[in-house]
């Protein structure tokens, strides 16, 4: 594994922690959010529009095999697609973060470039593990040799293994940024990062998954137009930096610590 350099310039008073680097960011730059987000929501359109249209033609049906594999498997790849946007999202809130003079109108786009491809693999995957997640509850709600309580903890459950496997990925991410490797080495990292930090990760992740939840539990419309309003607006850029916050605080303690230690607190005071 090796550090991507970045050229840092001069030298600006720097937050004394993460949090603080955090206030500050949302008070002095704040419309970063705001346009990160829309940017990222271009490449979103396919997988929004798709979603919309499921819950207008009812595709959303449970109970009907082929209708949960056609509607999740062109979510799936609408989901690819993506995943570009998070690279270029990911790429600038590093820089952000790392107070190297970010310029969103170059770093985004220079983001796609360089981690693009990687970022499609791992959208990828987060598409056909919500398709698994999806079956699974489709397979329960049609047998009828099982009882309503226990559908409900067996959904419980894969909800919960879902959750573990996107969590995996999505340390991978900052980790893709930061860092030159293998795939199957950052989630390698991220499964350390998911069960050495178990306890932390659950409200963080929480957060970071808000939407999804507004989607997946507020019902019809309502909860798809909610959503996609969060992201669309802020959310995307908040929850992209908020992780990569997070996940530095992390990378500080494991991988920099024994490998990196110039980059450790990077864009912080010393």
């Amino acid at each position: 594994m090796q550090n991507k350099k970045e050229i840092i310039p001069g030298d600006a008073p720097l937050p004394s922690n993460r949090w603080q680097l955090l206030k500050d960011t949302l008070r002095y730059h704040f419309f970063d959010f705001v346009l990160a987000s829309l940017l990222t929501s271009l490449f979103h359109l396919p997988l929004f529009g798709w979603v919309v249209a499921s819950n207008l033609m009812n595709l959303l049906e449970e109970g009907n095999l082929l209708s949960v594999i056609l509607t999740y498997g062109v979510m799936a790849l609408c989901l690819t697609f993506g995943g570009l946007g998070a690279a270029g999202s990911f790429y600038f809130f590093k820089k952000r973060a790392w107070g190297e003079g970010a310029s969103l109108a170059e770093d985004f786009f220079e983001g796609i470039r360089k981690n693009g491809a990687r970022f499609l693999l791992y959208f990828f995957l987060i598409g056909l593990l919500y398709l698994t997640l999806k079956l699974d509850i489709a397979a329960l709600a049609i047998n009828e040799a099982i009882v309503p309580t226990v559908k409900i903890i067996f959904a419980a459950v894969s909800y919960g293994i879902f959750y573990c496997f996107v969590v995996v990925i999505l340390f991978a991410l900052p980790q893709e940024i930061i860092y030159q490797d293998r795939a199957t080495k950052f989630l390698g990292n991220g499964v350390r990062f998911l069960f050495g930090s178990a306890l932390k990760n659950i409200p963080i992740f929480i957060a970071f998954l808000l939407p999804y939840f507004v989607y997946e539990f507020v019902p019809y419309l309502l909860g798809t137009f909610i959503a996609i309003g969060l992201l669309g607006l802020f959310y995307f850029g908040f929850s992209h930096f908020f992780l990569t916050l997070y996940s530095h605080s992390l990378f500080d303690r494991s991988i920099n610590k024994k490998r990196f230690p110039e980059i450790i607190r990077k864009g912080l005071s010393k």
